[in-house]
C-alpha cells in the first residue's frame, strides 16, 4: 500500500488498519457488498464461484512441475497478499504470515489430483470454498485457479494466473516482508469513488423504477428439473475457429459495435430462440472495467486480486437481432463509462435493491422455475494472459462459473484469433440434454449473423 498500515480512527471504514500484531481488517466497500449479495443468495452455498484454468507445455526433463506450482503460489501469496483474505460477515481479514504460516496456507489451498483427466471433467467435483485454491492435474498439465466471486473478478483472475505462469517459470523465494504494504484497498478507496449526490441517488430511482416495469415481460428459459440447488456446476464450451472468429469480428467493425456486445446478442437472441417467443425484455446489465479509474499502482496487475468492474442494470424492450442488441446495448454502455459520477451509482443501488433470492432466478426447488441467461464478457484474453514465459508455454485457456441456482451462465471472451463460449448450469436444475439443445440453438444463431459454416464443440 506504498507504506505502513494505517491505525486512526477517522480513516474511510473500507481503508485497512491494524487490529493486532500482523492481523489487519476493513469494511467491504460497496461493490463487494454488491458481489456478496449474489454469491450468498442460495443460504449454505457459494454461488458465483469462478474457475479458471490455463493448460501448460514445459520441458520434461530437469522440471519439477509440482514443486514449481506449490512455490508459484507461495510467490503469488506474498507478492499479492490479498489472495489470502478472508471475508466475514461485512469484514474482510487478513494475516501476514511467516514461512512455517505459509507452509499451512499452502497446504489448505494449494490441491495435486494424479489422476484427473482434465480441468473440464475435474472443474464439476470442485466444491466452492471461501479461500481461494489452486489445483495442479499432472497428466494435462493443466493449472485451475478458484475463487469466490467476491474476492476477485473475470479480469483479475486472469492476470493472476499469468502471475502464476511467470512464477512457475522463473521460481524464487517469497517475499515474506512487507505483505500488509501490498495489500489491495476496494473499489470506492483505490478509484476514490466519494459520496453519491442527489442527482445520482434520483437516477438510480428511475434506472431500477423503469427495469422492474420491463421485468414483466422478462426473457427467460424454464428449467427442466425442479432442484434442488447444489454446487455442481457442469459446463459446456463452443470454440470458433479462426475463419468463423474472423467473420463476427469483421461483421462487428462494419457494424460499429463492439465484439463483445455482438457476443452478447447472440446469446440473448439463443436463449429468445430457444424459449420460443418472438416479443420479450432483455434484462441484464451494462458493465465497465474500472481499473482505468484507479489510481496508480491500483490500476496494474500488481493489484489483480480484487472486485473492479461495476455495473449497473440495464434492458432492452423487444430485441430484434444480435445486432440490434448490440447498437442499443452500447448505447447505454457507453453512456454509462461517461458519466463521471458512474461509480457512485453502486451506493443508491446497493441501498435500493433487496435480498437476490427474491429475483427471477429463484435458487428453491420447484418445477418450471424461470431462469436468465446471463452473459459476462472477458474481451481479448491475449492482452493479459501471456503465450511464453520462458520455457514454459500456455497452450489453451479455458473458464466457467458455478451456480447454485437456476440461472445459466455464459462467459464469451477472445483467445488466440478464435472467439469461445462456455456455459456453465447447475444440473439440479437443468439436464444435460436441454443445455447442449441452448448450445446448438447458439450455433445456429451465430452461423445466421455472420455467415459461418461449422462450429466446433468442445
Amino acid at each position: 500500500m506504498g507504506g505502513s498500515i494505517p491505525t486512526a480512527e477517522d480513516l474511510h471504514p473500507c481503508e485497512w488498519r491494524s487490529a493486532s500484531l500482523n492481523h489487519y481488517v476493513r469494511e467491504q466497500d460497496t461493490r463487494e457488498k454488491l458481489v456478496m449479495r449474489q454469491v450468498i443468495s442460495v443460504p449454505g452455498h457459494i454461488n458465483y464461484y469462478l474457475i479458471f484454468s490455463v493448460k501448460l507445455h514445459h520441458p520434461s526433463s530437469g522440471f519439477d512441475p509440482e514443486t514449481r506450482i506449490r512455490q508459484a503460489w507461495a510467490m503469488l501469496r506474498c507478492a499479492q497478499p490479498s489472495v489470502g483474505v478472508v471475508t466475514a460477515g461485512t469484514k474482510v481479514h487478513f494475516t501476514a504470515v511467516d514461512r512455517d504460516e505459509l507452509g499451512v496456507w499452502i497446504a489448505d489451498t494449494f490441491f495435486i489430483h494424479p489422476s484427473a483427466e482434465s480441468a473440464a471433467s475435474l472443474s464439476a467435483t470442485i466444491k466452492p470454498n471461501r479461500a481461494m485454491q489452486l489445483h495442479y492435474l499432472p497428466r494435462s498439465k493443466e493449472i485451475i485457479l478458484c475463487s469466490s466471486h467476491e474476492r476477485v473478478d473475470g479480469l483479475g483472475m486472469i492476470m493472476l494466473l499469468d502471475k502464476i505462469c511467470h512464477y512457475f517459470a522463473f521460481p524464487s523465494a517469497p517475499r515474506l516482508a512487507g505483505q500488509a504494504d501490498r495489500l489491495s484497498p476496494p473499489l470506492d478507496i483505490a478509484a476514490d469513488v466519494g459520496t453519491a449526490s442527489p442527482r445520482v441517488w434520483e437516477k438510480a430511482r428511475t434506472m431500477l423504477q423503469a427495469w422492474q416495469v420491463n421485468a414483466a415481460r422478462s426473457l427467460h428459459i424454464i428449467a427442466d428439473r425442479p432442484g434442488p440447488a447444489s454446487s455442481t456446476v457442469d459446463t459446456v464450451r463452443l470454440e470458433l475457429s479462426t475463419l468463423e472468429s474472423a467473420s463476427l469480428v469483421s461483421l462487428s467493425k462494419a457494424s460499429k459495435v463492439s465484439v463483445n456486445d455482438l457476443m452478447n446478442g447472440l446469446v440473448v437472441m439463443a436463449a429468445k430462440e430457444y424459449a420460443g417467443v418472438e416479443e420479450c425484455n432483455w434484462l441484464g446489465g451494462v458493465v465497465s472495467n474500472a481499473r482505468r479509474l484507479c489510481k496508480h499502482p491500483y490500476n496494474t496487475a500488481e493489484h489483480a486480486c480484487n472486485v473492479c468492474f461495476a455495473a449497473i442494470p440495464a434492458y432492452i424492450e423487444h430485441v430484434e437481432s444480435a445486432l440490434d442488441f448490440a447498437r442499443r446495448i452500447r448505447l447505454q454502455r457507453v453512456a454509462f463509462q461517461k458519466d463521471p459520477e458512474a461509480l457512485q451509482l453502486l451506493q443508491p443501488m446497493l441501498a435500493m435493491t433487496g435480498d437476490p433470492t427474491d429475483k427471477v432466478q429463484q435458487s428453491q426447488p420447484r418445477a418450471n422455475s424461470r431462469c436468465l441467461v446471463e452473459y459476462s464478457g472477458l474481451g481479448s484474453v491475449d492482452e493479459l494472459l501471456r503465450h511464453t514465459h520462458g520455457e514454459v508455454q500456455v497452450e489453451d485457456f479455458w473458464v466457467t462459473v458455478g451456480h447454485c441456482g437456476s440461472s445459466i451462465g455464459v462467459y464469451g471472451y477472445f483467445y488466440r484469433k478464435r472467439l469461445n463460449f462456455t456455459l456453465s448450469y447447475n444440473n439440479g436444475f437443468h439436464s444435460q440434454e436441454r443445455m447442449s439443445r441452448l448450445l446448438d440453438t447458439l450455433k445456429n444463431v451465430v452461423k445466421d449473423c455472420g455467415g459461418c459454416r461449422v462450429l466446433t464443440l468442445l
